[in-house]
C-alpha cells in the first residue's frame, strides 16, 4: 500500500489506524521472528500488512495467520496478499471469537492507548487466552496492565521506527 495512501486512511479514522504512518520493517521483522514455533496465529489491526507478510515469512507452511482489520480499505489490500495461510476477516477484534477459537498466538498493532479501559482490558483477556501475546505500542506503560493477564511480560525498545516503538512479548507459561 503506497504510503500516501496509509496516511489519508489515518486521518480519516485516527482511532482506527492509531498512528500517522506505517511501521517499519525493522519493528515488523522483529514482531514475526517473536511467534517462534507458533502455527495457528491471530493479527488484530494489521492496517496495511507490514507485519502480516513478515508474519507468514516466519509462519510454517503447515500455519494459519487470521487477521482482524475494522478498515475496509486496509481489508481490501490484504486480500490482495496471495497466500493460502492467511484469512482476512473485516470485523472488530473484540469479536474474534465468532470467528476463530483455537489460536495459540496473537499479534497486535491495536492503538489500546486510545481505546476505553473496556476494550482495551477485553482485548487482552481474549489474548491472554493465547500461549503468546506480541504487542507493539508507542508508549511502555502497558506492561502493569499486561502482568495482570500474563505470567511473563517481557519489553522491548525498537528506536528505529516512527514513532519509536515498544514491543511486549507476554507468555502464561515458561517458554
Amino acid at each position: 500500500m503506497r504510503r500516501i495512501k496509509f496516511i489519508l486512511e489515518s486521518v480519516k479514522h485516527p482511532k482506527w489506524t492509531g498512528a500517522c504512518c506505517q511501521s517499519s520493517k525493522g519493528l515488523a521483522r522483529k514482531m514475526a521472528q517473536k511467534i517462534e514455533n507458533s502455527k495457528n496465529v491471530i493479527e488484530f489491526g494489521p492496517g496495511a500488512g507490514i507485519i502480516t507478510h513478515e508474519i507468514l515469512n516466519h509462519l510454517p507452511e503447515d500455519g494459519r495467520l487470521t487477521c482482524f482489520e475494522i478498515n475496509p480499505v486496509f481489508c481490501k489490500h490484504l486480500k490482495t496478499i496471495n497466500d493460502p495461510r492467511l484469512t482476512v476477516i473485516n470485523d472488530d477484534a473484540l469479536n474474534c471469537r465468532k470467528y476463530i477459537d483455537d489460536y495459540d498466538c496473537v499479534v497486535s498493532g491495536l492503538p489500546l492507548t486510545v481505546f476505553t479501559k473496556p476494550q482495551r482490558e477485553n482485548i487482552i483477556a481474549i489474548s491472554s487466552r493465547s500461549k503468546k501475546y506480541i504487542q507493539f505500542q508507542y508508549t511502555p506503560f502497558l506492561q502493569r496492565k499486561l502482568k495482570n493477564h500474563f505470567t511473563d511480560v517481557k519489553l522491548d525498545f525498537i528506536p528505529m521506527n516512527v514513532p519509536p516503538a515498544f514491543i511486549y512479548v507476554c507468555s502464561n507459561s515458561a517458554e
